[in-house]
């Protein structure tokens, strides 16, 4: 006798799958799927106070769900880019810094924030040749950017001065002093090439002898002209073991910028004296341009062995000790 029991089950598998059934098990799953998506778009995401998310500029809307992901702050980057695909929201995305505020957050306030134009303000930031770190400083107190003290900190802690590259920068208004640094670190090391770099191996120098110099340069003379001299000059003093005898090292130390100084400040015992110490003065005494820095690397052969500067600014240079005075006499420079 043949067995009906697979007949059976077939019969009543056929009117499971009927169209009814099958219309109510579609409306039972898309429900789920709907329901589900709802629960992981509202559920919480993971930031902080005052923490800081940045868009990279060219970045699409699925690059920026993964960069969220792999930062911890979303669990589900195809959700995040599903959803801002279906709201037409992708479009509204841009490059810019965001910054929590520590408020709870589910993942459609999330897309809201980050499409919202909520991003922080850029601003630019011209920091002029030759500048010290304390003039930076004052700087970045006068535009209400990062904080004085800190900045100050760290150019301290790690011996900055002289390294931090004077030039325009483009900045978040809530920059911190150590994103402001690490810019100005990174450009000096783009504008020391490893040619300059292997010229001023070359020479006998070194790196922090050379930016010393550049910034002596910055201050004691104004044109490329001038710098190239003065940097033959100087150099050639230092080689003939003469003292440097320059103003600019003094008014560092002092916080001064007289353009004579007194018998009494030359008296000043400090490695920064270069009437009484020998050589280069221990840190550069402010942050040179380029121009400063190649006038260092190849300075202008001549033979000049003195140099002052006229009320006027321009550079008077001397080959003898007589002429010099002479000139002093002349320009009324005492």
């Amino acid at each position: 006798m043949i067995s009906t029991k697979p007949r059976d089950f077939f019969k009543k598998f056929i009117k499971l799958i009927s169209p009814r059934n099958v219309f109510f098990l579609f409306l039972a799953a898309v429900l789920i799927v709907i329901f589900s998506c709802f629960f992981l778009l509202r559920r919480e995401v993971n930031v902080a106070r005052n923490q800081i998310y940045e868009i990279l500029p060219g970045l699409s809307s699925r690059e920026i769900a993964y960069d969220l992901a792999a930062k911890k702050i979303i669990k589900d980057p195809a959700l995040f880019n599903y959803y801002i695909k279906l709201k037409h929201l992708d479009k509204n995305l841009q490059s810019g810094r965001f910054t929590f505020s520590g408020e709870p957050m589910d993942m459609v306030g999330l897309v809201r924030f980050l499409t919202s134009g909520a991003r922080a303000k850029e601003i630019t930031l011209t920091i002029p040749e030759g500048y010290t770190a304390s003039e930076i400083a004052g700087v970045l107190t006068s535009r209400k950017i990062a904080q004085a003290d800190d900045f100050l900190q760290l150019v301290e802690r790690r011996d900055l001065e002289g390294y931090l590259f004077p030039d325009t920068y483009r900045l978040y208004e809530d920059s911190t002093a150590r994103e402001l640094i690490e810019k100005m670190l990174a450009n000096f090391e783009r504008k020391l090439t490893p040619d300059l770099r292997a010229e001023i191996l070359r020479q006998g120098h070194s790196v922090k002898d050379v930016v010393i110099m550049a910034s002596i340069l910055e201050k004691e003379v104004r044109t490329e002209q001038d710098m190239k001299l003065a940097a033959d000059i100087l150099w050639r003093r230092l080689n003939s073991g003469w003292l440097l005898q320059v103003d600019s090292s003094l008014n560092y130390v002092l916080a001064t910028k007289d353009p004579a100084l007194s018998y009494a400040s030359m008296q000043i015992d400090s490695p920064y004296n270069t009437y009484k110490h020998q050589g280069l003065p221990p840190t550069a005494i402010g942050n040179p341009g380029l121009q400063a820095i190649l006038a260092a690397i190849y300075p202008l052969a001549n033979d000049y062995w003195f140099y002052l500067s006229k009320p006027s600014g321009e550079t008077v240079f001397a080959r003898t000790l007589a002429e010099q005075e002479s000139n002093k006499e002349k320009y009324f420079i005492y």
